[in-house]
């Protein structure tokens, strides 16, 4: 999975700082950076200019940030980054995505256009995230049979990918309609989220399970932060389609709300 890794850049010592924190916790996994930056067409006939000194930068911030022994591409791109980006990652052959968000950025769209695999790093009070990626994980599901097979299938080629071997949380989230059908549905998710504890534990993991009876869509962004993972693992269906993981809008406020990183498998 982990064979090519796009990040995408603006011209800012936030990128290089996202880029050290990339060189240095992907440290090992892959040392393959395709680094992209796209330029905004509104620029009109300033445009090639700016793609120059673009050029320029990420050139000298590669040189500077990543060990010598990384093999990387730069490009600098002009155009709707809504449609450069997915073209760029299927194009270049990019198997893998690292989203840096500043602080106050809505990186939804952004994460929809992707259709590999991405991690969705964030910012806080100017730090990233100190602890090692997949020293806990996280994983949310909707245990619903397809999606779930893809959701382990894409995790476990992660893992290996990455030689982690993360402790791992599976979180669900349970509403329902009446107290009369809560029991039911509860035991079905119980039976349901101890099979799949089962299969990770064949992995040679530790696993646990979390159920939440509640609303999902309110209750479980603080549920993921009592469990305090390293990142949290969610599946994004395809566009048009955001939260079928979960119940409702679950999954987008899952992205929006989580401070850790996000590693997003497309389904």
């Amino acid at each position: 999975m982990l064979t090519r890794i796009l990040f995408l850049a603006d011209v800012s010592p936030f990128s290089e700082r996202a880029l050290a924190w990339a060189s240095e916790k992907l440290k090992g996994h892959q040392t393959d950076f395709l680094l992209l930056h796209v330029v905004d067409p509104a620029t009109g006939i300033e445009a090639p200019h700016v793609v120059r000194e673009a050029e320029g930068y990420l050139e000298e911030m590669a040189s500077r940030v990543l060990p010598p022994e990384s093999y990387y591409k730069t490009l600098v791109l002009s155009g709707d980054i809504l449609e450069t980006l997915p073209e760029t990652v299927r194009s270049e052959g990019c198997t893998f995505a690292l989203l840096a968000l500043p602080e106050g950025v809505d990186g939804l769209p952004l994460i929809r256009s992707i259709p590999v695999p991405q991690l969705v790093l964030r910012e806080s009070e100017g730090l990233f995230p100190d602890a090692v990626v997949f020293g806990k994980l996280a994983v949310a599901l909707d245990l619903e049979p397809n999606r779930t097979s893809l959701m382990l299938d894409n995790l476990r080629a992660m893992l290996s990918a990455t030689g982690a071997s993360p402790e791992i949380v599976i979180v669900h989230g349970v509403s329902p309609l009446s107290a009369e059908e809560a029991p039911a549905m509860l035991n079905a998710a119980e039976e349901a989220l101890e099979e799949i504890r089962d299969e990770i534990a064949s992995w040679g993991l530790e696993v646990s399970t979390s159920l939440l009876a509640g609303d999902p869509a309110t209750d479980l962004p603080g549920r993921i932060e009592e469990i305090a993972p390293a990142s949290l693992a969610i599946g994004l269906p395809a566009a048009g389609e955001l939260g079928r993981l979960v119940l409702g809008s679950v999954a987008e406020g899952l992205i929006e709300s989580t401070r850790c990183p996000l590693v997003i498998f497309p389904l």
